[in-house]
């Protein structure tokens, strides 16, 4: 019996039916539990519930540590996923439509932040920003470098296939017309290459506005939000605030997440339509 028999049978779908769903428990278990603890009266995370409210989220909002630390992580993933999407770009042209020596070496460094720690990452950014030549300082403007460094690999996931479907005839029917490379780039790569651009920005975003491993280090004496909230798990009465904001955060990140791939995935169909 081969291999694709064996997939084929009733038993092996209902097994593998059976392994997504106990996969999917474990990952949004968790999280499904933190949004439900989220309304709950009492100050402790803990079953049975002791009623429904709302005034966490109000008295989360009331916190004006809370406000400043979130809008620093606004800052920093606003300047984050630009810098990142634009290195992104350029970079994903390079290895799409260039033919140089050492492009896979080039693909594989750009990708390594995928799969160094986090914490590797930071010390080594750390260092290199307080004692290297850059002379950074510890601040959102170094914890905005850091993020960007662990999201420009995601960007050119996005972006690099985007970059290599489409058809090069177009961008060299545009230059035997007498279009400028610049120009044929702004009017017919880059619409086509639009969607995959939002993409990345929002998964960029998202994925800086989360991150406090790399902040930790880099943050020095101002905070980012989940440095914050870090701090505030030490204290018991105001772990009711952290799952509160945790909530928002969840429910935020996975909008984003799945508009992202909306709006990818019907990028894609227009350029396959056309």
């Amino acid at each position: 019996m081969s291999t694709s028999d064996v997939m084929a049978s009733a038993g092996s779908r209902r097994a593998l039916a059976a392994f997504f769903v106990a996969f999917l428990v474990v990952l949004y278990l968790p999280s499904a539990l933190l949004i439900l603890f989220s309304f709950n009266s009492g100050e402790l995370p803990q079953f049975p519930l002791q009623g429904f409210t709302t005034h966490w989220f109000v008295d989360a909002w009331n916190t004006e540590a809370l406000r400043t630390a979130f809008a620093n992580s606004v800052k920093v993933a606003v300047g984050t996923s630009l810098f990142a999407t634009a290195l992104g770009l350029v970079t994903s042209l390079a290895l799409a439509r260039g033919r140089f020596r050492g492009r896979s070496l080039v693909s594989g460094f750009v990708l390594m932040p995928l799969v160094v720690p986090y914490i590797v990452l930071g010390v080594s950014l750390l260092i290199l920003f307080s004692k290297g030549p850059v002379g950074i300082k510890t601040g959102l403007v170094a914890v905005m470098f850091g993020h960007a460094v662990v999201t420009l690999p995601y960007t050119i996931l996005l972006l690099l296939p985007r970059l290599a479907s489409i058809d090069r005839s177009l961008d060299e029917a545009a230059r035997d017309l007498g279009a400028s490379p610049l120009y044929a780039f702004r009017r017919i790569t880059l619409p086509l290459v639009t969607p995959a651009l939002f993409a990345a920005f929002m998964i960029s975003f998202v994925l800086s506005i989360d991150e406090f491993a790399i902040a930790s280090f880099l943050v020095g004496n101002t905070t980012t939000y989940p440095v914050y909230l870090f701090s505030q798990l030490r204290f018991a009465s105001r772990l009711p605030l952290v799952v509160a904001v945790a909530t928002v955060m969840i429910t935020f990140t996975f909008a984003v997440v799945v508009a992202a791939e909306v709006i990818r995935r019907r990028g894609d169909r227009r350029l396959v339509e056309r």
